[in-house]
C-alpha cells in the first residue's frame, strides 16, 4: 500500500486535517484504533463516549468505507475514519503528545516469515507511539497469537516510558469491557487471549 505522502502526491487522496481539534470542532480526549478492522470495538467505544474523539486507522480499505457507512447510520460525529499505512503515516496524522489513548486489537499476526517485518508492533514504532502519546495517555494491546504477544511484550518492556498496568483491569473499567469483532469471537469460542496495558510516563521517548 502507498503511504498517504506518496498517495497525496499522485492525488489519490487528499492531505488528513493537520488539527484534529480543528477536524471534530471542539478540544477532547483523542483516542486512536490501530487497525480498526470492521470497527465493531471504536464504534461502541465512540456511542459510549461522546466526549472523547476516536480515529480509526485502518490499511484495508473495504474496512475503511463499511466503517463510514457505520459512523453515518449511527450519527457519530466524534468518530473518523482514515485509510492509511499504519508503518508509515502516523508520523504524518499526530503531532508528538496528541494522542490521549492507543488500542491495537488482533494486529495482523503476519505469518510468513520474510513477511515478520510488516508486523505492527516492533521497537522502531512503539518508540512512535511513545512519542505521539501525552504524558499519562495509555496504550492497551491484546491479541490470540502468543508469538504476538511475546513480541509486544518485549517492546514494550524495552521503552522505559511504559509502566504496565493491570489489563483485565483496564479492560474492565477504562475499556468498559468493549470487545473488537476477533476479541468476541475468541470469547464465545474459548480461545486464550493475551491482554497488555501501559500508562506513558512524563519524560522523552528514548
Amino acid at each position: 500500500m502507498l503511504s498517504l505522502k506518496r498517495r497525496i502526491a499522485i492525488g489519490d487522496t487528499a492531505p488528513p486535517p493537520a488539527d484534529w481539534a480543528a477536524e471534530f470542532g471542539r478540544r477532547a480526549p483523542l483516542e486512536v484504533d490501530l487497525g480498526c478492522g470492521r470497527g465493531a470495538f471504536v464504534l461502541e467505544r465512540a456511542r459510549l463516549l461522546p466526549g472523547t474523539d476516536f480515529l480509526a486507522l485502518e490499511a484495508r480499505r473495504k474496512w475503511i468505507a463499511h466503517l463510514r457507512e457505520e459512523i453515518t447510520r449511527h450519527a457519530l460525529p466524534n468518530l473518523r475514519a482514515v485509510w492509511c499505512d499504519l508503518q508509515q503515516d502516523l508520523p504524518d496524522l499526530f503531532p508528538p503528545g496528541s494522542v490521549t489513548g492507543f488500542t491495537i486489537l488482533h494486529p495482523d499476526p503476519w505469518w510468513k516469515k520474510r513477511h515478520h517485518k510488516r508486523r505492527l508492533v516492533q521497537l522502531e514504532t512503539v518508540g512512535l507511539l511513545a512519542a505521539l502519546l501525552r504524558p499519562g495517555g495509555w496504550l492497551y494491546f491484546q491479541t490470540d497469537v502468543p508469538a504476538l504477544a511475546d513480541e509486544a511484550t518485549a517492546a514494550f518492556g524495552a521503552h522505559p516510558v511504559f509502566a504496565p498496568l493491570d489489563a483485565e483491569h483496564f479492560l474492565a473499567e477504562e475499556l468498559g469491557g468493549v470487545l473488537s469483532h476477533r476479541g468476541r469471537r475468541c470469547a464465545r469460542q474459548g480461545i486464550p487471549v493475551t491482554r497488555l496495558a501501559f500508562r506513558r510516563l512524563p519524560g522523552e521517548a528514548p
